[in-house]
């Protein structure tokens, strides 16, 4: 406790220093008011931007049979999620002889979506049909190397924008494994398999979707089976939709109308509050229901849609702006669509007509029209009320702007938002707008932030604790991004000494952890 204490206080005693005797803790050749020279800030345009990541990137190990780790050192540019790069990497094949390639020949990188630990891989793939071991086996490795990578818990992999499933059955998103893919996959198989497939004779021959149409009669035998399944609700401020995993028990019967129970069962829990109501609701009223079983609409290409039949609008009651409905069908669409297999489409009817979703559209809602609604967390520090501290708070943002500099800084100057609690006040001065803040370029682990003239006239006539918090605050929120260590400021592209007259900003700064409200 008491070296805790001491930290704090030494964290605390430096700040102090720095900011009355007007000096950064970094030195560099730069003098102020210096032009940044072309060579250190404008390489090639954009493909030059960014940093490099050290990696590890997962291929099958024949020797053992387990996935093993190739480290890569990769170039991940600014602005993108670094799991792209492993991924593309992983795609390519192993650096030596020693590992086993996971992926055919044809197999590219769509995108990647990244929420609250939630990693949705989108692969394009033309070729033949992967043998059910072989794929498994890329999933796991995949599913391993953006575990290492972002941290992520539960990795689902969606195929032409499609969720496949394991062996086109409803299935638990991946978690990293450490054991021999053929135990990962045996043990996969019999929790998601009945031990008798629909449409094979004596539990023989290939597995077939419990989902589709069959002519014979199926006896029924009931069974519970707990999944893991990915949720999403809708983000406090109503502009996302983000995700929770919760551990789900289905009832099922092994029949070609199991999936009305996966998806009533899907809705119901989504009706159930989500675990952090602080920055996530329901994205269905609680008192919305269907008047009849969901409907399956086969489209001909071994794909589905689903037709929900509500006695009422099922949006969430808080959303009164028209456009802030369209996030909970969205929340609506990424939950059943994450985890039933070949389900391409869903649509809405309120008794029997169909209800408008986006931009007035009645047709099918695909999961591929809704990516712009998936939204991120991302962690911004505002001004702890009363205080000369910074306090963090978790902002919801679109998820191709969450892997921005530029878009976390400009997000502080949005000042408070619903969601972020009742104790966090503005760091920004009067006169001040998101523009303000003209770019931020990353270069290896420095990030420029360039600030506008007009930033700098605003910052005059405050006190030097002000000026302290707006510039940590734009420091500490940067530097939370990976790989980014330091802060350079810049005024219209230029070193300058000083916003308003107090901090010098001439140099790099490093990020404060002295300034942070209970160390967070």
């Amino acid at each position: 406790m008491w070296g805790k204490k001491m930290k704090r206080l030494l964290l605390a005693v430096l700040a102090v220093c720095i900011l009355f005797s007007g000096c950064g803790v970094i030195h560099d050749s730069q003098g102020a008011s210096q032009q940044v020279p072309a060579s250190e800030l404008d390489l090639n345009g954009i493909d030059m931007l960014g940093s490099t990541k050290k990696a590890a990137v997962y291929f099958l190990n024949g020797a053992n049979g387990t996935l093993t780790a190739d480290p890569r050192t990769l170039r991940v540019q600014q602005d993108t999620n670094p799991a792209e790069a492993a991924i593309k990497a992983l795609l390519d094949g192993p650096s030596n002889n020693t590992l086993t390639p996971v992926a055919p020949e044809g197999m590219s990188l769509d995108s990647i979506e990244f929420s609250n630990g939630v990693a949705n891989i989108y692969i394009g793939y033309d070729g033949m049909p992967m043998e059910s071991a072989s794929k498994y086996t890329m999933e796991l490795a995949i599913a391993n190397t953006v575990s290492d990578l972002l941290g992520a818990t539960a990795v689902n992999i969606f195929y032409n924008g499609l969720r496949e499933g394991f062996d086109r059955y409803p299935s638990a998103p991946l978690k990293k494994q450490t054991g021999t893919v053929t135990e990962a996959y045996n043990n996969a198989r019999a929790k998601y398999v009945p031990a008798e497939p629909v449409g094979t004779e004596n539990g023989a021959g290939p597995a077939q979707t419990p989902i589709t149409d069959s002519e014979a009669p199926i006896e029924a035998t009931v069974k519970q089976n707990t999944i893991s399944t990915v949720l999403y609700f809708v983000s406090a401020s109503g502009d996302y939709i983000l995700p929770e995993v919760r551990d789900i028990s289905y009832t099922t019967a092994a029949t070609d109308d199991d999936y009305k129970a996966y998806v009533k069962t899907i809705l119901n829990e989504l009706k159930v509050q989500p675990l952090n109501t602080t920055t996530m609701e329901s994205p269905i009223k609680s008192n919305a229901s269907l008047i009849r079983d969901p409907e399956k609409i086969d489209n001909g290409d071994g794909t589905f849609d689903i037709a929900l039949y509500f006695d009422m609008l099922p949006a969430g009651v808080s959303y009164t702006v028209p456009n802030q409905i369209q996030p909970s069908y969205a929340a609506m669409v990424y939950s059943i669509t994450g985890f039933l297999p070949y389900v391409r489409a869903v649509r809405f009817y309120v008794d029997d007509t169909p209800v408008m979703q986006l931009n007035g559209a009645m047709a099918a809602t695909r999961r591929s029209d809704l990516g712009g609604y998936i939204g991120s967390s991302a962690p911004l520090y505002l001004q702890y009320t009363g205080s000369g501290l910074l306090i963090e708070v978790s902002r919801s943002m679109e998820q191709g702007k969450i892997w921005s500099a530029l878009e976390r800084a400009r997000a502080i100057l949005k000042g408070p938002q619903l969601g972020d609690g009742g104790n966090v006040s503005t760091v920004q001065f009067e006169g001040m707008t998101e523009e303000d803040i003209l770019a931020v370029d990353v270069y290896n682990d420095t990030a420029y932030v360039n600030l506008s003239d007009n930033f700098k006239e605003a910052c005059k006539n405050h006190t030097a604790q002000d000026e302290m918090l707006l510039v940590y605050s734009i420091v500490n929120t940067v530097t939370a991004m990976d790989g980014i260590n330091k802060v350079q400021f810049l005024v219209e592209g230029a070193q300058t000494d000083t916003l308003g007259g107090h901090l010098c900003i001439s140099d790099p700064f490093l990020r404060n952890y002295g300034i942070i409200k209970n160390g967070s």
